[in-house]
């Protein structure tokens, strides 16, 4: 079991370096339409800068302003998972304290549905003050993405192409809402056809896979998942917006699985 490796350049200081649209990709006439907040996790901004840049360019060609937020800290989801609730409330607290200050109702879109869970779910549970207002706010990226073409289908180009698309959905996310969702979000792209996999969890679960003592049954858990994967055939392709699912399925298969925002950012006319 390999750990993903540091990226050169980290996506918030290349976020930073970029001028006017990020992308280059905004309508003219769609310019201003709203401001989000994206919340750069920890995987995105150090592992995988590449999938907080695709979620940019998705963002900004639907007409959105992006900003990141500044001075956050760790979701906290790490120590929540190990039963470090003091130190997962503490961190909890700086990030609901420092949205707050913010002084607006920008929406705060997450990329990681266990971080997006730490905001809408447990820090209600930890009773840090003042955080409901902040999960009000908050959204799964690719449920805001869809519930915004769902008001709005002529908001961006996206190419014809034909193409397969499985998708396996993110613990956190099915128990906070229905999945349903993510394969009419990628049907919405021209000639793409999707289809949900009825799986479980992958296995990985955050760190639990990585431990020597829980590999086995990791691998266990992770079966029914892989079976499901390869019964759709080759040349389909795997979608897993959990940092922990992506991980688990490319180290046990030769599927290289993407990010949601990655496919909707390839479609992009």
């Amino acid at each position: 079991m390999s750990c993903r490796g540091w990226r050169t350049e980290r996506f918030d200081s290349w976020f930073a370096k970029q001028k006017d649209t990020v992308a280059g990709v905004a309508d003219p006439g769609y310019k201003k339409r709203g401001k989000v907040i994206l919340w750069d996790d920890t995987f995105v901004r150090y592992n995988e800068p590449h999938i907080g840049k695709a979620a940019v360019k998705v963002l900004e060609a639907l007409g959105l302003e992006v900003s990141l937020a500044r001075r956050r800290k760790c979701c906290g989801r790490p120590a929540f998972s190990q039963g470090n609730l003091d130190a997962a409330a503490k961190l909890g607290a700086h990030n609901i304290n420092l949205l707050n200050r913010t002084g607006d109702d920008r929406p705060i879109l997450f990329l990681e549905p266990s971080c997006y869970s730490m905001f809408v779910d447990d820090y209600r549970e930890l009773k840090i003050a003042n955080a409901e207002p902040i999960a009000k706010r908050s959204f799964l990226f690719e449920k805001f993405v869809n519930d915004l073409l769902d008001r709005e289908p002529h908001r961006a180009c996206f190419d014809h192409r034909p193409e397969s698309v499985a998708i396996h959905a993110h613990c956190h996310a099915k128990s906070l809402m229905n999945p349903i969702f993510m394969p009419q979000l990628i049907e919405r792209l021209p000639g793409r056809t999707a289809k949900l996999l009825d799986t479980g969890c992958c296995g990985m679960a955050g760190a639990f896979g990585m431990m020597e003592s829980k590999r086995q049954l990791s691998l266990q858990v992770a079966a029914l998942m892989l079976k499901k994967i390869y019964a759709e055939g080759p040349g389909v392709t795997v979608v897993a917006s959990g940092t922990s699912c992506r991980h688990q399925i490319s180290e046990l298969s030769r599927t290289k699985p993407k990010h949601m925002a990655e496919v909707l950012a390839d479609a992009i006319c």
